[in-house]
């Protein structure tokens, strides 16, 4: 049986302003090892259900915060940026079930911690008529090649997300959001204890009553972005096929969730290019 990690740093356990998720912040070196141990101890759950290779993807920034030689001998670990399926990066390669380690919740969500999807100019992200997050983005593209999430940790804005759109989702909350950047914190070894019970115990449940269906959207996909700035907009004008629909919006037809994920992913790197507003 194979596992797929993907983790990101915001939905970690005593993880709460930019000061730990971003690289060079004064509280980050505290928070990749938060982050590494989340991870780990995931792992150690999926092991224990009968997983047979685990394979984590450092889905945070530019993929260099998991500290390697603290995870399990038995894990392989995508690391580096910039890689075509972003946070979901060798999902293709045939796995059974994902795990979601560190997620949060979508932009413009209320009371959840650092709550943004991929960038900060990112208002409203909708695939179809689902608006979605990194949680739901991830969940399709893992639904592209019919792997399943299975488990979630994070806070606890971004396990209501996710349990809303994968009904039956084990979740873990690790903090309770207190507005953008502040939360209630459980202690990191209780998030550790609860992660490695709950994942070993979802893992242990697909492997002998089935797996749950994949989240899957049937194409074309009509990718709309709402982003921050019209300037954003003036951006990503620059690709082919890219429709603006009013000052901060766009609108792109895909033939599928690949095509959507990877117009999506070009134009969140575009907004990002200047520091101009």
């Amino acid at each position: 049986m194979k596992v797929y990690i993907s983790a990101d740093i915001e939905g970690i356990g005593c993880v709460v302003r930019s000061e730990h998720s971003s690289p060079g912040g004064r509280e980050y070196e505290r928070a990749r090892r938060f982050m590494t141990a989340e991870v780990n101890s995931a792992a150690l759950g999926a092991f224990a259900a009968g997983a047979t290779d685990v394979v984590v993807a450092d889905s945070h920034n530019v993929g260099l915060n998991l500290i390697p030689e603290e995870l399990d001998e038995r894990v392989r670990l995508i690391m580096g940026s910039p890689r075509p399926l972003a946070m979901m990066e060798g999902i293709d390669s045939g796995f059974d079930a994902v795990f979601l380690v560190g997620y949060h919740g979508c932009a413009g969500t209320a009371d959840a911690v650092i709550a943004h999807t991929f960038t900060g100019r990112m208002a409203e992200v909708r695939f179809n008529d689902l608006v979605i997050g990194e949680i739901g983005i991830s969940a399709l593209l893992a639904g592209a090649h019919r792997v399943p999430v299975v488990f979630m940790s994070g806070d606890d804005a971004g396990c209501r997300e996710a349990e809303a759109l994968l009904p039956g989702l084990a979740t873990v909350a690790v903090k309770q959001g207190i507005g953008a950047y502040a939360a209630l914190c459980s202690h990191p070894r209780i998030c550790r204890q609860r992660i490695q019970k709950t994942a070993e115990a979802a893992l242990r449940a697909c492997s002998q009553s089935g797996f749950p269906a994949p989240l899957t959207l049937s194409g074309p996909i009509t990718v709309e972005m709402r982003f921050t700035t019209a300037s954003g907009v003036d951006r990503v004008l620059r690709m082919p096929r890219v429709e603006r629909l009013d000052g901060n919006r766009i609108r792109y037809q895909a033939a599928d969730v690949h095509e959507a994920f990877a117009a999506f992913n070009t134009m969140a790197d575009l907004i990002e290019l200047t520091t101009f507003i």
